[in-house]
């Protein structure tokens, strides 16, 4: 079967979402479901996307340029800040120490952390001999969350060019956030708790956590060459300009990357960087034991709930058109899934955390796996 066909077949499929959209000529299913969004809500800057399955012989690109990105020519390969999905490279960073013994998953944090830093968590009320390295990965700790506090979010809204440093925002999450839990008890999403991870992979390894984590993950051999540290590593001189990133009426393309930038987010990437990083990570490409990715793949430890998606070791772990997937989403309506079954990895950004419909980019990434599944099902049945 031929890929134009393939394509033709899920566009079929796609018709029934796409009621707004204009046809774009030459485009793949990708395009149009990308137009789709910026028409629901004019205000998302861009969408881009891209759908790799080796297995099925796909790789779609699509992308959709809103009133707020001027200019001409492709967006599809130009960066943007990733946020959150920056936590899966910390992840994996921190099982390649673990694979080679240079920390434990289930040693407590008081081990690795400096003084200072524990300090800061006893004056909130924390005791980091009971939290371990394997609950700041799976968001068990009970830590509070800076990144969603009242108080962050006014402090950066009111100057985004502060420059600011991890311990200042660890310092917030204990002055004003509230313990989630004991250890190991519930499932709470902490930004904090990747800063720490980022400290922690810091002393282990002696540098910086950019220098840190493009080493142990091996950039290079993956071909990452458009993925860095904003701000703390050079970007490369091929990169293209950034893409805007719009917070509801406000245009923060410019606020200093600092705010998100120390663990819990700080990345800068492409849909093709993200996805052959995700299509590595999945594949057991990015450690050198088998047992290694087995571990980064654990469902969840403890119980959550099932009206969203649930959390493992490292995953959110979510069904997509009747596919069980592994993904991490990052504030920008940005997304990295992976659906084992369809050697399928998706990589998309709205580039804007709220659109005028809820879920959309959910909607769009489910919509990516329906035509994928189609043309699964049209191979079958020739």
């Amino acid at each position: 079967m031929r890929i134009s066909k393939w394509i033709l077949a899920a566009i079929g499929v796609l018709s029934g979402y796409l009621c707004q959209a204009a046809p774009l000529a030459a485009s793949s299913p990708l395009d149009h479901l990308a137009a789709e969004v910026v028409s629901n809500d004019p205000n998302v800057p861009s969408v881009l996307a891209r759908a790799y399955s080796p297995r099925l012989g796909i790789d779609w690109q699509g992308e959709a340029r809103g009133i707020y990105e001027k200019g001409a020519g492709p967006l599809i390969d130009r960066p943007f800040r990733i946020a959150s999905v920056t936590k899966l490279f910390v992840a994996a960073a921190t099982l390649r120490l673990y694979e080679q013994g240079r920390l434990s998953l289930n040693a407590p944090i008081s081990r690795y952390l400096s003084e200072g830093t524990q300090r800061l968590l006893v004056s909130g009320g924390y005791d980091p001999t009971r939290i371990t390295v394997a609950n700041l990965l799976a968001h068990t700790s009970g830590l509070a969350d800076h990144a969603t506090l009242p108080q962050y979010e006014q402090a950066v809204f009111a100057n985004g060019q502060r420059r600011w440093a991890r311990a200042e925002q660890i310092q917030l999450a204990m002055s004003y956030g509230k313990k989630t839990g004991e250890p190991g008890e519930r499932m709470s999403y902490s930004d904090t708790g990747y800063l720490l991870l980022a400290e922690i992979i810091e002393r282990r390894t002696g540098s910086p956590l950019a220098k840190s984590v493009r080493t142990l993950l091996r950039f290079q051999r993956l071909g990452l060459k458009n993925t860095w540290f904003e701000s703390v590593e050079v970007q490369p001189s091929k990169a293209m300009p950034r893409l805007i990133q719009r917070l509801g009426d406000a245009d923060v393309t410019g606020f200093d990357p600092s705010f998100d930038l120390w663990g819990g987010g700080g990345i800068v990437s492409t849909v093709h960087d993200l996805v052959v990083f995700m299509d590595a990570f999945v594949k057991g490409k990015l450690f050198d034991r088998p047992e290694t990715l087995a571990i980064a793949l654990a469902g969840p430890s403890v119980p959550q709930s099932q009206a969203h998606p649930v959390h493992g070791l490292v995953f959110f772990e979510q069904e997509l058109a009747g596919h069980h997937c592994f993904s991490h989403a990052g504030f920008w309506n940005v997304d990295l899934v992976a659906c084992p079954d369809l050697d399928l990895t998706i990589a998309v950004t709205l580039n804007q955390p709220a659109t005028l419909r809820r879920d959309e980019r959910t909607k769009l990434v489910e919509a990516i796996v329906v035509a994928v599944d189609r043309v699964l099902a049209d191979g079958r049945r020739d």
